[in-house]
């Protein structure tokens, strides 16, 4: 199965790569990508290519879209890679490190794949996942030992930083097409995130209204902000404000303007990994 994303990205010419950063998203059916150099304003490159998921093997269709664009293999200052994976657990870092997989294989006893883990210094926690088997080590030895990290691990991260000192609980919603992700904060802590897919927006601001509840957050006093393209967030605004008192956009990380002016455009979870350094 194959999609009508693009398959190539001949058309990106990179000089001096070693001053470059690459930021690369991994999805079901496609890889989203980043581009920027910290020594030069405005460098922001972006887009996503498909999987072609025909082989019938997810790592195969991977390791092809890979090796068939030279320009991810090309020497760069340094290499992020964020995966979207359906199983994941937020484990407090207070947890012995050695208990990390017992926990993973205790809440997933069906998975299939294998897991990985990426610390949240700024959540105090540390984020495991499911990967396909093999996945993890061809993404370790193509971009020579890239950090890997779940794909909700930046919208967490960057709005953790942001907390300060506060009484206030907050949550952050991203709508993409088809799916929204949600991280909760409570007096500046997190205490869940999660993704959740959608058809009518109606069945997003459920999904959303559900976690708000489930934590017991107050609808006169606590916050919602929102991210994402504007038709969305438009979409959903009324729906929610039926329920929440402040339902407010996100402000959009003015940092994120300096790498590019299109970083409004590009994969929203690959700008807030940017800003995470």
């Amino acid at each position: 199965m194959s999609n009508n994303l693009p398959t190539k990205t001949t058309d990106i010419d990179i000089q001096r790569p070693e001053l470059w950063t690459l930021l690369l998203a991994l999805s079901a059916d496609r890889i989203g990508y980043v581009l920027y150099s910290k020594a030069q304003d405005d460098s922001l490159v972006y887009g996503e290519i498909g999987i072609d998921l025909s082989y019938g093997n997810y790592l195969k269709g991977v390791e092809n879209a890979v090796y068939d664009n030279p320009l991810f293999l090309k020497p760069f200052g340094e290499v992020k890679v964020v995966v979207d994976s359906a199983r994941f657990m937020m484990i407090p870092a207070e947890i012995d490190e050695e208990l990390h997989l017992d926990v993973m294989e205790t809440a997933f006893p069906d998975a299939e794949g294998e897991f990985a883990f990426c610390a949240m210094p700024q959540c105090g926690a540390v984020m495991g996942f499911e990967l396909e088997r093999g996945l993890e080590a061809f993404l370790q030895r193509t971009f020579f030992n890239p950090p890997i990290s779940h794909a909700l691990v930046p919208l967490c991260e960057y709005h953790k930083s942001k907390q300060g000192q506060t009484s206030l609980r907050r949550m952050y919603v991203h709508l993409q097409e088809g799916k929204v992700s949600v991280c909760l904060f409570d007096c500046g802590a997190p205490v869940m995130t999660n993704s959740y897919e959608y058809e009518a927006i109606d069945d997003a601001a459920y999904y959303v209204l559900h976690a708000w509840q489930s934590f017991g957050f107050d609808a006169l006093a606590d916050e919602i902000l929102l991210s994402g393209e504007k038709s969305r967030r438009d979409q959903i605004t009324p729906l929610l404000r039926k329920y929440v008192n402040y339902v407010i956009p996100a402000i959009f990380p003015a940092a994120a303007m300096r790498i590019g002016h299109d970083a409004v455009r590009a994969p929203y979870h690959l700008i807030l990994l940017a800003l995470c350094e």
